[in-house]
């Protein structure tokens, strides 16, 4: 099929410039859905930190006496820290959910291989999806007895892994740029 018919058709297909069936339009979704994926399970760690900490406040914070106006300081600290680490790793989603793709450009496309570029990418994204989703399961089922100095160091810990292998992808990415 020939004529004006027929480039209507790739151009409606191309989106006017944004081939979808494109193989490295599909890898720059990809890498998206991975993304998110990964920021959705530190999105759901932190809601379970959120409600570990309200059951945590419930059973071991009291109710202010008179002759008992301060909650104990070791329970508070842990609230805190419990606090902190939701903080942490909601923080840690959204950074995951903002960090940069390559431009796609047509400089880019002819001199940096953009396609082994982003087939690269997704890996170190692919690398972000285990450790999200195993800290994310294993806040999920902590109970606020189970809270102590020692687990708050090994969620912190797996926190700092995720941390560090988004540096190595932006690392990566400063280097085949």
């Amino acid at each position: 099929m020939t004529g004006p018919i027929r480039r209507q058709l790739d151009l409606l297909l191309s989106a006017y410039g944004y081939n979808l069936y494109d193989k490295k339009n599909r890898e720059r979704a990809d890498d998206l859905v991975v993304r998110n994926q990964s920021a959705a399970a530190l999105g759901d760690a932190a809601d379970a930190l959120r409600q570990l900490r309200t059951s945590y406040a419930q059973r071991f914070i009291p109710a202010a006496t008179r002759d008992n106006p301060f909650p104990p300081a070791e329970r508070m600290a842990a609230l805190k820290e419990i606090e902190r680490l939701q903080t942490r790793l909601a923080d840690l989603a959204a950074r995951i959910r903002a960090v940069p793709v390559p431009p796609s450009d047509k400089v880019w496309m002819r001199f940096r291989k953009e396609r082994q570029t982003l087939e690269d990418l997704l890996l170190h994204d692919y690398n972000l999806i285990q450790p999200a989703t195993e800290l994310r399961d294993l806040v999920r089922g902590l109970q606020p007895d189970d809270w102590s100095t020692e687990r708050a160091g090994d969620l912190d810990q797996r926190a700092t892994g995720i941390e560090q292998a988004l540096r190595e992808r932006a690392d990566f990415l400063a280097s085949a740029g």
